[in-house]
């Protein structure tokens, strides 16, 4: 069974994306939805070894998914070079859970407030997972019926070497 993710992109080719949908649909469905998830999915060596992502020693590699009230996730894989982080992995992702409960603007605008505190790392990381998700809170994806992506959890609980949702 293998994995369906989101196409490696950048936060710069995600925003030009934005640019072709009316500028009113999207900040009422930014306005609107909310966040009602937040997951963090540490590949363990075996994942690491088949996405043939490097050797896992010296980086963290996973997965962030954030969950929204219509349905849509919005996904964006990771690889934090160890040695930068100054706590554990449960610790440096908790400082998101500030965000669920909020609209898509509101996690935006929360993000940009936290930048310096946060780091550029923790902050590209979950801009580029909520650009993600704005991309898939078109109105056909508020009815759950065409997401390009499928997240597969069961897949990746079976390969994480740890687990966070809040």
């Amino acid at each position: 069974m293998s994995i369906t993710m989101n196409e490696r992109m950048t936060t710069i080719e995600t925003a030009q994306s934005c640019q072709d949908r009316p500028p009113l649909q999207i900040a009422f469905l930014q306005a609107t939805v909310k966040i009602t998830r937040i997951e963090c999915f540490r590949y363990d060596h075996e994942l690491i070894a088949k996405l043939q992502l490097g050797d896992g020693v010296d980086t963290i590699y996973g997965l962030l998914a954030i969950s929204t009230d219509t349905g849509a996730v919005g996904i964006k894989e990771f690889a934090i070079p160890s040695g930068s982080l100054k706590c554990d992995l449960t610790t440096w992702v908790a400082l998101f859970q500030r965000i669920k409960g909020l609209t898509l603007t509101e996690s935006m605008d929360y993000t940009q407030l936290k930048q310096a505190a946060w780091g550029p790392v923790r902050k590209e990381l979950i801009e580029s997972a909520l650009q993600d998700l704005i991309e898939k809170t078109e109105p056909i994806s508020l009815t759950n019926k065409d997401q390009k992506y499928i997240l597969d959890r069961a897949y990746l609980y079976n390969y994480s070497q740890s687990y966070i949702s809040f």
